[in-house]
């Protein structure tokens, strides 16, 4: 044993037991941070980097088999060439993001420490440190969410990209991909959706409004939010001023200079399901909270096959009632000149799941206009609400007098229900409640309405189920569980009961519920028709109603006709659909269970 051979390890054994383990873990801490460096600078390399300046995809909607749908925004992407921004846009994001950006090689290194020193006193991810050039990276590639791992990726793939890119051409390629909200990318939408301006029009002011709002496009937005935009926008030009790209004369201009925006754009008009998707996906806030997504495709519920169906037959019944002897004297529509004329909105449902099928919200999506949104006095489609609380409290419903039912429930105990139902935002207290004598958006109304027909069950009727990146990556599914999906919203044993009482209507023989209601006030008419497959909520309407109008001998006659018509032919035309779609399924399984 005297005689081994010694190593270089041995000499540890001279030095205290203590000493010489923490010297020999000390020397292996450099070692391995070099493995780490090589296996991530390795994973880095797997980045194909032509995708920085790779040509720009729009964000699209697609219906449940994978047909295109249409894109969710007003414009098709535009790319902004280096020498069209704006020197006031350029020194904003740089005051705003990057400081040091013509200075580093895409890291900085000790706002990296800073915020790891931050985050692990906090204890939760509060700074990011993430220079312009790391945030391209994580616009342009996957890497993950909000761990270690991925910020260090992230660092490799910067470095990565300012070695083959110039600082100029990273900073177009970031401008012309991040997400400014609304499903809005890049800055020539945002200058677009937001001013209503080209981007080398944009004032100062509005360079600064849009560097800021990139921090948090659903908390900053100046569409919906003024007063914080106008917050982030002063806090941006103070960057500016400190960092000497602004004097204190521009500074005080831009920090008086009105918040005025070019107003809401929600879609591409000429389509009411994009409507409705981007509605959806802005109440939902999933695009904003994904900080690395360079736009987005969303998948959807909608059957094109369905929609098609539902402008076939809508259309037709309306031109039918604008011809009708009833008619004379009141407006027809004359191609798209829809002022004043009658309107119809239909929604097809899948009963079991609430997957909206098809969508219409008027004659013409042309006007923008989505008339599931419009406040109604819902009337006689509050009446379920008032019930399911008195058969929950095993009181005496009384038919013909909602107001008497409710009476002896109670204004807390309705308004409780009712906004467990779907309604939302201050509702009166007093008789008017029971009668359903207040105003709320018509898809309130519905919503209410199905949940009652679905047992109470937490069904809920939508038309988004996914949103990932073009790169497929889901970012979002909004699909309960089917546990979630069996949880009571509404007493299921009173609604259930309620289902079967005025204005719902069950007919044994056809195995349908069916609904109809004259709205309070002349706003519309209502219809639903319930299956087991199907649920079509049909409106008939106008937007500006007049008393007159519906006064006219057998016009308000005419009007419910044409609603229960509508929503009695689409359901059947599903329903018919349905049963050939089974058929043909069993037709090409036979042959394939006799060959085996």
């Amino acid at each position: 044993m005297e005689n081994r051979r010694k190593r270089w390890y041995d000499l540890f054994g001279l030095l205290p037991r203590n000493l010489g383990r923490m010297l020999l873990w000390l020397g292996l801490i450099p070692i391995a941070f070099v493995i780490v460096l090589l296996v991530y600078a390795w994973r880095a390399d797997q980045y194909e980097l032509d995708e920085v300046l790779a040509p720009l995809e729009n964000c699209a909607a697609y219906d449940r088999n994978g047909q295109w749908i249409g894109t969710l925004t007003d414009h098709d992407r535009v790319y902004v060439a280096r020498n069209e921004l704006p020197d006031n846009l350029v020194n904003a994001f740089i005051a705003r993001e990057d400081e040091a950006f013509f200075d580093h090689g895409g890291i900085v290194y000790s706002s990296i420490i800073r915020s790891i020193c931050r985050n692990l006193t906090t204890l939760s991810y509060a700074q990011g440190a993430s220079t312009i050039t790391m945030q391209l990276a994580r616009n342009c590639y996957e890497l993950g969410g909000k761990t270690l791992d991925r910020k260090i990726l992230e660092m490799a793939v910067a470095r990565r990209i300012e070695g083959k890119y110039s600082k100029d051409e990273i900073l177009t390629a970031y401008l012309n991909r991040i997400y400014f909200g609304q499903q809005c990318y890049g800055i020539a939408q945002a200058a677009d959706l937001y001013f209503g301006k080209k981007v080398a029009d944009l004032t100062l002011a509005e360079c600064a409004t849009l560097a800021g709002l990139v921090r948090g496009p659903s908390i900053y937005n100046p569409v919906y939010s003024p007063d914080a935009a106008v917050k982030v926008r002063n806090a941006t030009l103070e960057r500016m001023l400190e960092c000497n790209f602004i004097t204190q004369e521009q500074l005080w201009q831009a920090s008086r200079e009105p918040m005025t925006v070019a107003g809401e754009k929600e879609a591409r008009p000429g389509s009411y399901p994009i409507l409705v998707i981007s509605r959806e996906l802005r109440d939902m806030d999933c695009c904003d909270e994904q900080e690395g997504t360079s736009s987005i495709f969303v998948m959807t519920t909608l059957d094109l096959e369905v929609q098609r169906m539902v402008e076939e037959i809508s259309e037709p019944l309306l031109a039918e009632l604008e011809h009708s002897p009833v008619w004379a004297g009141l407006p027809r529509r004359v191609d798209n000149q829809l002022k004043n004329c009658v309107q119809a909105a239909v929604l097809c449902v899948d009963t079991r799941k609430g997957d909206l099928l098809a969508v219409t919200g008027g004659r013409s999506a042309l006007d923008g206009v989505d008339r599931w949104q419009a406040m109604v006095m819902p009337g006689d489609l509050f009446t379920p609400i008032v019930n399911v609380c008195a058969v929950d409290q095993r009181r005496t419903v009384i038919r013909s007098s909602p107001e008497v039912t409710g009476r002896g429930v109670g204004f807390n105990t309705v308004i409780e229900t009712a906004q467990k139902a779907g309604y939302k935002g201050d509702l009166p207290r007093s008789p008017d409640l029971y009668a359903g004598r207040f105003r709320a958006p018509l898809a309130q109304a519905v919503n209410a309405l199905y949940l009652i027909g679905s047992d109470g069950r937490n069904v809920q009727i939508s038309s988004v189920r996914q949103v990932g990146t073009t790169k497929k990556n889901l970012v979002m599914v909004n699909a309960p569980s089917p546990e979630e999906s069996r949880r009571e919203i509404l007493p299921r044993e009173s609604a259930h009961l309620v289902a079967a009482l005025p204005p719902f209507r069950y007919d044994e023989r056809s195995r349908k519920t069916f609904v109809n209601v004259r709205l309070p006030e002349n706003t519309g008419n209502f219809s639903a028709v319930m299956g087991r497959y199907f649920t079509v909520f049909v409106w008939v309407g106008f937007d500006s109603p007049e008393e007159a109008v519906y006064k006219k001998k057998g016009v308000a006659a005419a009007l419910a006709k044409t609603t229960a018509a509508l929503a009695g032919e689409v359901y059947d035309r599903a329903e018919e659909n349905r049963r050939k779609a089974v058929q043909e399924r069993k037709e090409k399984e036979a042959p394939a269970e006799q060959d085996s």
